[in-house]
């Protein structure tokens, strides 16, 4: 009897640890999507509905695999493949008929959706939405717009990266580290802004022979759902300065008539609102930074007194006049508050917010209305790594 028992047990055992997933997909068989491209089809719209080209680069796992490295090694490591059709859901379907493999998104790094796409009302929203819903995609991939065709943007070939899409996202991330000018935008926040029908800025660029090329930045107004205008790289600065967001980069500007370059270490930014009386209401923006001044083309010696101080105010100064000028340019020129001014009024001014906050940055636009002032404190805490920049 023991020994029966001992071998229906073992029965059972052997059955539930040799059963395998049901559900189970074989890696050869998935489809790795590392790009997706949005564009506006060449038949544009047809009973009242916009045509759409979908981009999708899939990776090929053999030529990722370094030359000589055997199983076929040093081939071409990615394939574009396009469709069109009037839903992004509908033309993935198609897609998935184009194509031997399960179309798999888990490793989907950027969506570049193209100006001309994103200009037209409510359509960018609608393409986002797709992957807002979509259970495989994550919310943190990166959203850039092509001043170009997007697809061309997934054909850049970069001389040290095999994978377009992948050789993308890690510009994204290094900028981040290295410059701050190219700030990923990531498909959560997306979310956020459209639910909340803000304002908004995602990075700008255009495609070289092996190279992505940042322009600045494309102005999303919430209300309009739609792109509205664009930033210059310099613009670009000022935004960032003004919401905190600057990580890195530099600042050039001229002391006693000789170019100097101060490198940002640390910036942040505080912002402070009085919303007593909502016809008038006074936003001062505080910006503190940290650096060192990496170049100097002048004669002056830095340890001289009187130097670092004198520096500091040229670089205030600088910063201020950058900041002054974006501010203008979003209350008077784009009339929107890509800012985020609306979130301090949210949290400060509740009761304020909810009587204007239909018409902040538009309608009535409270936000033009604003008097916004900045005030910089640029500090110099390191002169570089001798102790003079040039001496006669």
């Amino acid at each position: 009897m023991i020994k029966r028992m001992h071998k229906l047990l073992s029965c059972f055992l052997a059955v539930i640890l040799l059963t395998g997933c049901w559900d189970v997909t074989n890696i050869e068989d998935r489809g790795f999507i590392m790009g997706i491209a949005i564009d506006l089809a060449e038949e544009g719209k047809t009973n009242g509905n916009y045509h759409l080209t979908m981009t999708n680069q899939f990776a090929v796992p053999p030529g990722l695999s370094a030359p000589g490295g055997g199983s076929g090694g040093g081939g071409k490591a990615f394939v574009n493949l396009s469709a069109s059709g009037e839903s992004i859901y509908a033309i993935g379907q198609e897609m998935a008929n184009k194509i031997n493999k399960l179309p798999f998104f888990e490793h989907l790094k950027v969506v570049i959706v193209s100006e001309e796409v994103a200009a037209i009302p409510q359509l960018f929203a609608n393409v986002m939405d797709v992957f807002i819903r979509n259970r495989d995609a994550r919310r943190g991939i990166k959203v850039i717009i092509a001043k170009e065709k997007a697809k061309d943007i997934l054909n850049i070939q970069p001389e040290n990266e095999k994978l377009p899409a992948r050789y993308i996202n890690q510009i994204l991330e290094n900028s981040i580290i290295k410059t701050g000018e190219l700030r990923p935008v990531r498909v959560g926040e997306v979310h956020e802004h459209l639910l909340a029908k803000s304002s908004f800025v995602l990075p700008e660029v255009t495609s070289g022979d092996s190279e992505l090329n940042f322009v600045g930045g494309s102005v999303y107004k919430g209300d309009s759902n739609m792109l509205i205008g664009s930033l210059k790289p310099s613009e670009m600065l000022g935004l960032h300065l003004i919401t905190g967001e600057k990580l890195g980069g530099t600042i050039e500007f001229n002391f006693k008539d000789h170019l100097t370059t101060y490198s940002i270490r640390e910036a942040t930014s505080r912002v402070k609102v009085n919303a007593k009386d909502p016809e008038n209401i006074d936003i001062a923006v505080t910006i503190n930074m940290e650096g060192e001044i990496q170049e100097t083309f002048g004669t002056f010696i830095l340890k001289e007194p009187g130097v670092i101080t004198a520096l500091e105010k040229e670089i205030s100064a600088k910063v201020k006049k950058i900041a002054d000028e974006m501010i203008k340019k979003g209350q008077k020129e784009l009339e929107a508050d890509i800012f985020g001014f609306a979130d301090n009024l949210k949290k400060f001014h509740y009761h304020t917010w909810e009587k204007i906050k239909k018409d902040w940055d538009h309608g009535e636009n409270y936000f033009a209305k604003s008097n916004v002032s900045v005030t910089v404190d640029a500090q110099v805490r390191s002169d570089g790594v001798v102790d003079q920049s040039k001496h006669k």
